[in-house]
C-alpha cells in the first residue's frame, strides 16, 4: 500500500483556517488550551447506498479535522467489493488533509456491493483517535443488459451444493467460484481462468451440512478468506486464502444451534472483519469477535428478539455511520433490526410480522430513497417479499411477489443496468430461478423463470466474463449442479 501526502506539516495545519475550535479554557498556569473536536467523518463519496457508482472512480472519505497520514493503512480504511476482494491502491490526501481518497490500483467488479469503514486506528494529525467507526455501502455500476440469461455451462461441485461465494480467490481480477457442499462437507473452489473459464474443483473440508458462507480478508494480508457456517456441527469453519486461490486447512468455533445465516463486518471498529451468525435451533445469534489475525474469541450469544433466527444482514439502518443487524426468525415469521454501538453491541430496536416462515434476508436501497431496504424469502408462502426501510431503524413491509414453492434463497443486484437493485428468488420445490425487474420505486415484476432439473436453492450475481454486465450464478443442491447463466 503506497501513501501520497499532501498533508501540510503539523506546525503549519493551524494557517488552514478550517478547524473549528471552542473557547480557550483558562489554565491556572501557561497559555489557554485550545479543545479540538472529535475527529468524526462528515462526508462520503459515493453517498451511502448509491446504486451505480462508477467502476472506475475512487472513493473518498472527508474527515472534520486533517488526518495523520501514518495511521492510514489496509487495516484502518479499507474498500472492499463483494466480488473484486480486497484490491491494493493507495491513499491521497487533499483539502488540507482532511480528504482521504482511495485509489484502487483496478476497478470495482460491475454490479458488486461495495463496503467501506473506518475504524478508530485513523488519528487526527494532532494525535487523537477517531471518535466512532464509521462504515457505509454502495453498488458498483453495471452496464445496460436486456435481463435475459441463457445456461451457458454447468459445473459438478460435491454433494448437496447450497450457498457460494463468487469473488476473486486468486487475485487474478476474475471472479471465482467457491461452492459448499452440505452432504459432502467440503467446498468446492472453482478457479476463473478467464473469459468465463472454470477449471477444478478443488475440495476443502469443513464441518457437516455446510452451508452459508462469505469471503473476504480476515486476517490482513489483502488476501481473500472463506468464512462457512456448519449447519449440523454447530460452528463455523474458517479457510485462510494463500493468495493462488488456494487454503489453508480448516479451523472451527463453535456457535449457536443450526447456524443459517452469516454476516461477516467489523462489528468494533477495530478494522477487522468478525463473524455473527443467526442459530435457528438455538433461536439466537452468536458473535465471533476477530482477535486481528483471522482467529477468533469464544461466541458471545445475544437475543435478536425474534424465534428461530434464520436469516441476517448488516446495513446501517438509521444512518448513523455504524452497521446494524436485520434478522429474520423462521418460527415466528417476523423481521427485525438490532442497532449497532460501534463497539461490538447491538440492542433491539423493532420488529414486524412477515409472511410464514422467512429463510433468508439481503439488505439494499430498492426505492432509491438513499436508505437501505430488505427484501426476504419467504418459504412458507412461496413469496419474496419486500420490506422499506424508514430511517431510523424500522421497516415497512411494501409488498410480495410469487416466486413458486418453498423460496429458500432472495438476493439483490442491478441486472439491467439502469440504476436500480433488481431481486432473484430461488424456489427449492418449483425447480427455478425467478428474477424480478425493478420498475422504480421499490415495485417489480417478473422479467425472467430460469429452470434447473432438481431445486433452485440459492443464485449468485456477479460479472463472471468481466464484460461490465451482471450474469447469474444458479445452485441446485438436489441434482448437485452449479448452472452458469450469462446475459448477452
Amino acid at each position: 500500500m503506497r501513501f501520497v501526502d499532501r498533508v501540510l506539516p503539523p506546525s503549519m495545519v493551524l494557517c488552514l483556517g478550517a478547524l473549528t475550535f471552542a473557547q480557550p479554557t483558562p489554565q491556572l498556569n501557561g497559555p489557554p488550551i485550545l479543545k479540538l473536536p472529535r475527529l468524526r467523518v462528515v462526508r462520503v463519496n459515493p453517498p451511502p447506498e448509491t446504486v451505480g457508482f462508477d467502476r472506475a472512480a475512487h472513493v473518498s472519505i472527508t474527515f472534520n479535522r486533517a488526518v495523520d497520514p501514518a495511521t492510514l493503512s489496509p487495516s484502518s480504511l479499507h474498500v472492499l467489493g463483494r466480488w473484486s476482494g480486497p484490491v491494493a491502491g493507495q491513499f491521497v490526501l487533499s483539502n488540507g488533509g482532511r480528504t482521504v481518497t482511495f485509489v484502487r490500483s483496478r476497478g470495482f467488479s460491475a454490479g458488486e456491493a461495495v463496503f467501506v469503514n473506518v475504524a478508530r486506528q485513523v488519528r487526527a494529525i494532532e494525535g487523537d483517535a477517531l471518535g466512532t467507526p464509521y462504515a457505509f455501502t454502495f453498488w458498483a455500476r453495471s452496464d445496460a443488459a436486456p435481463m435475459t440469461f441463457t445456461h451457458t455451462q454447468t459445473l459438478l461441485p460435491g454433494r448437496i451444493p447450497y450457498g457460494a461465494h463468487g469473488g476473486d480467490l486468486d487475485d487474478d481480477g476474475d471472479l471465482d467460484l467457491a461452492v459448499p457442499n452440505e452432504d459432502s462437507s467440503n467446498v468446492s473452489v472453482f478457479l476463473n481462468v478467464g473469459g468465463d473459464t472454470f477449471v477444478g474443483p478443488t475440495n476443502y473440508g469443513v464441518g457437516f451440512h455446510c452451508s452459508p458462507s462469505e469471503g473476504l480478508d480476515l486476517n490482513g494480508d489483502g488476501i481473500v478468506d472463506l468464512v462457512v457456517a456448519n449447519i449440523l456441527d454447530h460452528n463455523v469453519s474458517v479457510l485462510i486464502g494463500r493468495g493462488d486461490g488456494t487454503f489453508l486447512p480448516q479451523r472451527q468455533y463453535p456457535v449457536g444451534n443450526q447456524p443459517r445465516g452469516l454476516t461477516v463486518f467489523d462489528v468494533d471498529g477495530d478494522g477487522d472483519a468478525d463473524v455473527i451468525t443467526a442459530n435457528r435451533q438455538s433461536s439466537n445469534l452468536s458473535l465471533l469477535i476477530n482477535r486481528g489475525d483471522g482467529t477468533f474469541e469464544k461466541q458471545i450469544p445475544f437475543e435478536a428478539g425474534v424465534g428461530g433466527e434464520t436469516g441476517v444482514a448488516a446495513a446501517d439502518m438509521n444512518g448513523d455511520g455504524l452497521f446494524d443487524l436485520v434478522v429474520v426468525g423462521y418460527s415466528s415469521s417476523e423481521i427485525a433490526t438490532l442497532l449497532g454501538d460501534g463497539n461490538g453491541g447491538f440492542s433491539f430496536h423493532t420488529k414486524r410480522a412477515s409472511l410464514s416462515r422467512p429463510w433468508m434476508v439481503v439488505c439494499g436501497d430498492v426505492n432509491g430513497d438513499s436508505i437501505p431496504d430488505a427484501a426476504a424469502a419467504i418459504s412458507g408462502a412461496g413469496r419474496g417479499e419486500i420490506f422499506l426501510g424508514d430511517g431510523v431503524g424500522g421497516l415497512d413491509s411494501s409488498g410480495s411477489y410469487p416466486a413458486g414453492s418453498f423460496p429458500i434463497a432472495i438476493d439483490l443486484g442491478d441486472l439491467d443496468g439502469d440504476g436500480d437493485l433488481d431481486m432473484t428468488v430461488s424456489s427449492y420445490s418449483s425447480r427455478r430461478f425467478t428474477v424480478f425487474r425493478n420498475l422504480g420505486g421499490g415495485v417489480f415484476s417478473e422479467a425472467a423463470r430460469l429452470s434447473t432439473p432438481g431445486a433452485g436453492s440459492c443464485t449468485v450475481l456477479h460479472d463472471r466474463d468481466g464484460d461490465g454486465i451482471v450474469d447469474l450464478t444458479g445452485i441446485d443442491e438436489v441434482a448437485d449442479l452449479v448452472r452458469l447463466y450469462r446475459q448477452p
